[in-house]
């Protein structure tokens, strides 16, 4: 319209004498302004009267032309696709291996041999508690142990070939026995001095310093994390049980880090919750770059349904009528190119997902649909497509 518009205003300018354009030229170095405005408004008064016009012969147009009179649609061709069903639950993120490291020795915190953020080994030496000369003692220990053993050695040599008295040979041996014993106690109290890496991880925090009074239990050395595997827990309404279990498809989003993470459902609590009517479920997630951390905010996609040869439409395109009764428009091609004809078609829904449907009857492939303009259209009315 505004191209037509403008050839208009082209056709009335050009349409003057070049007299009249050269009396403008003149008006215009003599600086008569009110000519000026005069002849402004008679060319305003033109387009006015043509744009009236214009208006007349597209209303002519639109009446007498059908093409013009038909409602613009876009079609849906359906095909069989792959559809799945979700549902979604907001999840935790969460390791089993974050530990506190508590003492199980009393004493004063020696020395660490970590920093926080160090990588380290299952196993790796990360402190020492003073032993409080426990040491000194263990050694003189395994002295005393070692003289038992030699002289229930000799004692048992004699005993063997008829030497010495019965009662001799039995003290050399609960004395010998007594002190091994005494032995491997002292050595597990000592053993209890250092501190070692349950398992391979990272040295997340380090809570108490060197000098500090260790209490058995109770105090809190250092926080030893391990995030290459996490795990997306979970609650979700008992309706789902029987959809959900081992091995279920499942996606997890961490939407602060941009990330979706395929994966499956390795375990289900066997606990409804009475309060909520949910159960718990599980599914682990491998953290390849370490930019997980515990305890972030995700959401889980379960995958809840699955078809390899669905028929799906979109949901918006899905009419009810007075009774409840779902349906469509379905087009089939008229007697003149571009133009269809609908009918309404009823139909069967099946499992919804986000903004598709599944169609269990009603429909066949190749059938063509109304899809832009669902809302516009009619039973037995002729459309024409969208180019």
């Amino acid at each position: 319209m505004n191209k037509i518009y403008t050839l208009l205003l082209i056709i009335i300018i050009s349409g003057c004498n070049s007299s009249r354009n050269a009396s403008i030229e003149s008006l215009i170095e003599s600086g008569d302004i009110d000519e000026l405005k005069k002849r402004k408004k008679e060319y305003v008064d033109a387009m006015n009267t043509m744009k009236v016009e214009l208006n007349e012969i597209n209303n002519g147009i639109s009446l007498l032309d059908e093409n013009e009179r038909l409602t613009l649609v876009s079609k849906y061709e359906i095909q069989q696709t792959i559809f799945n069903t979700y549902i979604e639950a907001q999840a935790n993120l969460k390791t089993r291996k974050n530990v506190l490291i508590l003492p199980e020795f009393q004493g004063t915190l020696e020395k660490v041999f970590v920093s926080e953020g160090q990588e380290v080994k299952k196993g790796q030496l990360l402190a020492e508690i003073n032993d409080s000369g426990l040491n000194e003692q263990y050694e003189q220990m395994v002295i005393q142990a070692e003289f038992a053993k030699e002289n229930f050695e000799r004692t048992q040599r004699l005993w063997d070939n008829n030497i010495g008295s019965e009662m001799q040979y039995l003290k050399s041996k609960t004395d010998y026995e007594a002190s091994k014993k005494m032995v491997d106690q002292m050595k597990d109290r000592l053993s209890k001095t250092k501190i070692y890496a349950p398992f391979d991880g990272e040295i997340d925090e380090i809570i108490s310093n060197v000098g500090s009074n260790l209490i058995p239990g109770v105090s809190q050395i250092l926080r030893l994390v391990n995030l290459d595997i996490i795990y997306a827990e979970s609650f979700v309404s008992e309706k789902y049980i029987s959809f959900i279990g081992e091995g279920t498809e499942a996606i997890v989003q961490i939407p602060l880090l941009n990330m979706d993470y395929r994966s499956s459902v390795n375990q289900t609590g066997n606990f409804i919750n009475p309060s909520n009517r949910t159960f718990r479920i599980e599914v682990p997630v491998e953290n390849f770059d370490n930019r997980i951390k515990q305890n972030l905010d995700a959401k889980i996609k379960i995958n809840i349904y699955k078809k390899d040869d669905a028929i799906v439409i979109p949901l918006r395109i899905v009419r009810e009528d007075a009774l409840g009764k779902n349906f469509v428009y379905v087009m089939s091609e008229d007697n003149k190119e571009g133009v269809y004809l609908t009918s309404k078609q009823f139909i069967t829904l099946g499992n919804k997902s986000e903004d598709k449907v599944e169609v269990t009857e009603g429909l066949a492939l190749g059938d063509i649909v109304v899809l832009e303009g669902a809302y516009s259209v009619e039973d037995s009315q002729r459309v024409k497509l969208i180019d």
